[in-house]
């Protein structure tokens, strides 16, 4: 019999809904309880997804002694708050992309959740695309990868182009490209040098770069980030992979895939966009199997990391490093 974990969401907008429904697919998983800060919506959650109850107070739900997890599914500059409070109370913790808009919060994150023995989980649902995971199976030593994350421009008063809040486009959703292309790489990164701006958010936050990464293992890594509209051609999510003797691309949201081989030619694969299905199951697994998290609070720190460290090659105008950066914070 699988073993049930009963769940309490914080953030009931409109990410909270998409792990909702992924969730009420997952065998085991039951969500229990739900917060956020607008009343109306928590009560309308709760009983679309049968909580026990609706509150607007997160210290409510994070100390239920009924809750096994919590999931973090707010304001970017709110979950490294939210993370410690729940590792002391020692509930595991799902938390959206990014684990934190600063390197230090991350950190912050990883100590409450080391110290307290609990079980993070960062949400990347771009590694649990079935097509990216096709591609990193079917190409095990790439020599070369390319991630474009291209979106129509946010509006000025978005709360994710705060810089405080949610930090701009370009962390705020970049942190998925940089961790997808970690994943793929299966390396670390060593350096970046990036080119960007500010050219047009009124927020003043770095609005659109293109960037090179050089990882451990040699490869090389292009990504471009940014709002200034959605390619049609390609969709605003486009990744290419290159090896000796083989080129992927996906396409259309990462659910077209297209492999050229020399001795197979040409082939065409149709995937759907299951990451958010697919990383709650990876989680509440984990949870009921006393199993790590498979993306952790180390992967988050990178991913955020990665992003901060373009930022600086731009300013600076020269390569900036990250494994001597990472070591140092390992110490």
């Amino acid at each position: 019999m699988t073993r049930p974990v009963t769940v309490g969401i914080i953030g009931c907008g409109a990410i909270g809904v998409e792990h909702a429904r992924a969730l009420a697919q997952v065998d085991g998983a039951r969500i229990a309880a739900c917060c956020d800060l607008d009343p109306a919506r928590a009560d309308a959650f709760c009983r679309e997804y049968g909580a026990r109850y609706a509150t607007t107070d997160s210290a409510r739900l994070i100390g239920d002694p009924a809750l096994d997890a919590v999931y973090v599914l707010t304001h970017h500059d709110t979950h490294a708050g939210l993370c410690i409070q729940a590792a002391k109370a020692g509930k595991h913790i799902f938390v959206e992309k990014p684990l934190a808009l600063t390197v230090e919060d991350c950190l912050r994150v990883g100590r409450a959740v080391k110290q307290h023995g609990v079980t993070l989980m960062t949400g990347f649902k771009m590694r649990y695309y079935d097509l990216a995971q096709r591609m990193r199976n079917q190409m095990p030593r790439p020599l070369m990868l390319t991630m474009q994350m291209m979106d129509n421009r946010w509006p000025d008063d978005f709360w994710a182009n705060d810089p405080l809040k949610g930090g701009g486009n370009v962390l705020s959703q970049g942190c998925h490209s940089c961790d997808l292309l970690r994943f793929l790489a299966r390396s670390d990164p060593l350096e970046v040098y990036a080119v960007g701006a500010n050219y047009y958010q009124p927020s003043g936050v770095i609005d659109n770069l293109c960037a090179t990464f050089k990882f451990a293992n040699g490869v090389a890594a292009s990504w471009v980030q940014g709002d200034c509209r959605v390619p049609p051609a390609v969709s605003k999510f486009f990744l290419q992979g290159f090896d000796r003797d083989r080129s992927i691309t996906l396409s259309d949201r990462l659910t077209r895939m297209v492999v050229h081989t020399a001795d197979q030619g040409v082939q065409e694969i149709r995937g759907a966009e299951s990451g958010f299905l697919e990383e709650n199951r990876a989680f509440i697994h984990a949870l009921q199997n006393g199993l790590p998290a498979p993306i952790d609070a180390r992967d988050g720190l990178y991913a955020t990391l990665m992003v901060l460290q373009a930022f600086a090659s731009i300013r600076s105008g020269k390569p900036e490093p990250i494994a001597s950066v990472m070591s140092e914070l390992s110490d």
